[in-house]
């Protein structure tokens, strides 16, 4: 992840920030004379300078002590302050059921400029219908027998995610799916109906969204050894994140070269994937297998 002098709005892009910030304030001093001088603890300090999901806000007299021993001059100290603030800031999420990994992603999500994201066996969640996003949801706590409290509340939040990204325009979704991902029938014919029909509506979209379809025809590709990444940028800001969900396990990854790497995989997929009007025929065509 990147960094540049920013005043952001979001509160998950201003906690990487600040933690940025931290890390880079401590510079080489040694991270255990820090801590001392601090007077704080390891696992603290290590959660001030991690804006992922395992991290953690300072409190004001924490952070204060850790700005003087950094000698940080009025200034900065105001700066840094203020990030603090936005950082505390509650996002909408947290009113539901929605751990800290999840919460960081939407965060990032509804910061965001631009979205990259490969999906091959179900269709992205932001453009998900409300039957098509329940049966998936369903499907996948199963096994866990989640109450369907539970699961409804995980539908409303997918929901809530899409009308935000409508109402702001933004972020720039660039999405390539699985074939499997457009035949697999989750919900029934009349849910796969209706979710091909709103890929075909979302593909019109071209100033919002940019939609492949990686047709089972491609062969081999660039992805073939995981199931799902998306890269998020928040150019505003100056960071990017690529995130991997899977069933027990959530990851960001941040360094430059991680970030290259997945640029460099979806550019291969991009490559490979049908363009737009041929996935438009494709879409169709399965469409109408529904009818």
């Amino acid at each position: 992840m990147n960094t540049k002098a920013s005043r952001p709005t979001a509160p998950t892009v201003a906690r990487w920030i600040l933690a940025r910030e931290l890390r880079r304030l401590r510079g080489d001093r040694p991270f255990n004379e820090v801590v001392k001088l601090a007077r704080t603890q390891a696992s603290s300090l290590s959660r001030w300078e991690s804006g992922k999901a395992d991290g953690q806000v300072p409190g004001v007299h924490s952070l204060e002590r850790l700005l003087a021993q950094y000698e940080v001059g009025p200034d900065e100290v105001a700066r840094i302050m203020e990030l603090r603030e936005i950082a505390r800031t509650a996002g909408w999420w947290q009113g539901h059921d929605v751990d800290k990994h999840y919460g960081t992603y939407i965060g990032l999500e509804e910061a965001a400029s631009e979205i990259s994201t490969f999906e091959t066996q179900i269709v992205p969640g932001l453009f998900q219908t409300e039957d098509y996003a329940r049966a998936v949801i369903r499907a996948v706590h199963a096994v866990n027998h989640t109450p369907t409290a539970d699961i409804e509340d995980r539908v409303q939040v997918r929901m809530r995610r899409q009308a935000a990204w409508e109402e702001r325009g933004a972020p720039h979704v660039w999405a390539i799916i699985g074939e499997a991902a457009i035949r697999q029938q989750a919900g029934g014919v009349p849910t796969m109906r209706g979710q091909l029909q709103r890929l075909l509506e979302l593909s019109d979209m071209q100033e919002r969204v940019t939609l492949q379809v990686l047709p089972f025809t491609a062969g081999s590709h660039s992805a073939m050894e995981m199931a799902c990444f998306t890269v998020l940028d928040v150019t505003d800001a100056g960071l990017a994140s690529v995130n991997i969900e899977g069933p027990t396990a959530n990851l960001f990854l941040d360094s430059p070269s991680d970030v290259a790497h997945y640029r460099r995989i979806f550019e291969h997929l991009r490559k490979a994937a049908l363009n737009t009007p041929d996935s438009q025929a494709l879409i169709a065509r399965l469409k109408k297998g529904f009818e």
